[in-house]
């Protein structure tokens, strides 16, 4: 081979290794360029100063407190509503009553027979007595006879009785009722104290009357 040829095969390996050189540099440049995208996070947040990562926490904090407040502010707001109308339904059942008891009226004005009146005033009981059962609302079963019990009876008087033992109804003044297993009104009654006791100036009497 000649020298030339020597030459010239010397410069295309030159040319070659320099074109192999470029393409390395130009993939490990873009390598660079793109990079972990994790890594990358990681960075910015490192390059976060320890001031505003507090103020960040801070902003946060702030947020989540505005948000537990919303959402106080609603419960409350709701809860509200629902004591503000709770009555609703049994006031809209105790509307048709009212209708009756307005009605039982305008007949009393225009009937002369008590019998009308009373079969009208019985009607609109009978139906408040079903819109309490609807509800859960049960007359306490209060009869003459029956032991006081402090739990569902308030005795409103005491007066001795021949006919019943003592602590025992002799009268129901007001019928009581109960919500469910609550009471939310004792029966009033008055109770027994038990035969009447004998005075002196009976007793000379009855002794008087023997001899």
């Amino acid at each position: 081979m000649s020298e030339e040829n020597e030459n010239l095969d010397e410069v295309l390996q030159d040319e070659s290794q320099l074109d192999n050189l470029v393409e390395q540099a130009v993939e490990q440049s873009e390598e660079d360029a793109v990079g972990d995208p994790e890594e990358s996070v990681e960075e910015v947040v490192e390059e976060l100063t320890p001031q505003q990562q507090v103020a960040e926490l801070q902003d946060k904090n702030v947020r989540l407190l505005a948000e537990m407040d919303n959402v106080r502010k609603r419960a409350m707001r709701d809860a509200s509503e629902s004591r503000k109308y709770a009555a609703l339904p049994l006031v809209s059942d105790l509307l048709s009553m009212t209708d009756n008891l307005q009605r039982a009226l305008e007949a009393a004005g225009t009937e002369s027979t008590v019998e009308s009146l009373r079969s009208g005033v019985e009607m609109v009981l009978q139906g408040i007595l079903q819109i309490f059962e609807k509800y859960n609302c049960q007359p306490i079963e209060t009869e003459v006879g029956q032991p006081f019990d402090i739990n569902l009876h308030e005795a409103v008087g005491m007066q001795p009785s021949e006919e019943h033992a003592a602590n025992t109804v002799m009268m129901v003044a007001s019928q009581g009722y109960q919500l469910h297993d609550r009471v939310i009104r004792p029966s009033q009654v008055i109770v027994s104290s038990g035969t009447p006791a004998v005075t002196a100036e009976e007793e000379e009497s009855a002794d008087s009357q023997e001899s």
